[in-house]
């Protein structure tokens, strides 16, 4: 229950010492009241380590996404996939986005 109204950037802090890591699920109260259960994917990476704010500003015009939606069926191709670098946390946001409901469904 430590976690229990902790907040993604809590989340995020915390795990973020463990550089393995690159994203993590977390069940949140959106995950608990939807049919979906979808959980909320964030991505770890300290912001310091993209590309620079001004690149994203200037040229693109928007941050990259730092969070989306993934069903449960989708969490291991989140996770298999990040972690041979066969697609970026970008792409499955894009994805995730193309939903009506904006939750990655399974790939």
């Amino acid at each position: 229950m430590v976690w229990a109204e902790a907040t993604p950037d809590e989340v995020i802090a915390a795990v973020r010492r463990d550089e393995s890591l690159s994203v993590v699920f977390m069940a949140d109260r959106v995950t608990m009241q939807s049919s979906d259960r979808a959980l909320l994917t964030c991505d770890v990476r300290a912001e310091d380590e993209d590309l620079d704010p001004m690149y994203y500003q200037e040229l693109i015009g928007t941050r990259p996404p730092r969070e989306f939606r993934s069903a449960p069926g989708a969490v291991h191709d989140v996770h298999a996939n990040l972690s041979i670098a066969n697609m970026d946390f970008e792409e499955f946001a894009e994805v995730a986005s193309a939903d009506p409901v904006g939750v990655l469904r399974p790939l």
